[in-house]
């Protein structure tokens, strides 16, 4: 389970310019994270039924279920 901002969700693209810089400001990997496609990279790394449950307006968790052993 990962828990942490939604970059599909309508506040964060709603966000005011200066609001965006300051949070970008405070988070130097902000859109690095919000370009990686992370139910896909779940999935690439052996985890199956993603879902994605929003938390709040800003948040979303993220569930997945390991297909594969880890070692």
């Amino acid at each position: 389970m990962q828990v942490d901002q939604d970059p599909d969700s309508e506040v964060i693209r709603r966000l005011p310019a200066p609001i965006a810089t300051l949070l970008k400001s405070t988070e130097p990997y902000l859109e690095d994270y919000f370009s990686l496609d992370f139910p896909a990279a779940l999935r690439a790394a052996g985890f199956g039924a993603v879902r994605r449950v929003p938390c709040d307006p800003r948040h979303r968790v993220l569930v997945a279920t390991r297909l594969t052993p880890s070692r």
